[in-house]
């Protein structure tokens, strides 16, 4: 015959054995719990600890924190990075840019600079010109594009154009600059102190003094 006590004792142990497990599993995941809570608390505060501690200075009988403050403004100017942008032109065109960043020059400013700026100007008859520069800036209020430094524009017909400066003036359609420009084409190169592009007429001026060279073979072939 079975012990009924004997019986009800082993499974009485056995109940109690798997409810401090479980407690026991309980207690182990509060546990877990808290310090996946505290371990980012700590290493902020470690952080901040390495950040302050290279700043104090000990004289013996007080620490002194060196801390530099923001300059007034500095925190509200935008500031953008990997940034696409539109500018739209006279006739509603839509001329598509990007540039590594993009600052405002001083705090609610209408004068946006622009790195390593890049766009594609759309013109009549299905025709476009790339430009691009290492330094521009934009400005908001009259929609023109100053391109500094090592300015180039490629056009699609397979002309080049270079300069250290050109203006692009959306409201008007136009495009300008008043510094030398280096021009070369299929059939010549050309030396110009200035220049004149109407996107409109996609007609192209030389201002100032100019010179055109053209191979001897394309004067030949004219003949």
């Amino acid at each position: 015959m079975f012990d009924s006590q004997k019986i009800d004792a082993y499974f009485n142990g056995e109940k109690n054995l798997r409810q401090q497990t479980e407690t026991s599993l309980a207690r182990r995941a509060k546990i877990m719990r808290w310090i996946k809570l505290a371990l980012p608390c700590f290493a902020a505060l470690l952080i901040g600890l390495l950040i302050i501690i290279p700043h104090l200075q000990n004289d013996g009988s007080r620490m002194d924190m060196d801390v530099t403050l923001p300059k007034k403004g500095e925190l509200e100017k935008l500031h953008m990075e990997e940034t696409v942008f539109y500018i739209t032109d006279a006739d509603n065109k839509v001329n598509n840019f990007n540039a590594d960043k993009i600052d405002e020059t001083e705090p609610g400013s209408k004068l946006l600079k622009l790195t390593n700026p890049q766009g594609i100007v759309p013109g009549s008859n299905q025709t476009w010109v790339n430009i691009q520069a290492p330094t521009g800036y934009f400005n908001q209020l009259n929609s023109v594009l100053q391109l500094i430094d090592n300015v180039e524009m490629f056009y699609s017909d397979g002309m080049t154009a270079h300069s250290t400066e050109m203006f692009f003036d959306f409201k008007h359609s136009k495009a300008y600059g008043v510094k030398p420009v280096t021009v070369d084409g299929e059939t010549s190169h050309i030396e110009a102190e200035g220049f004149e592009y109407d996107n409109k007429k996609n007609l192209l001026t030389f201002t100032g003094k100019t010179y055109i060279t053209i191979p001897e073979e394309q004067l030949k072939g004219n003949n």
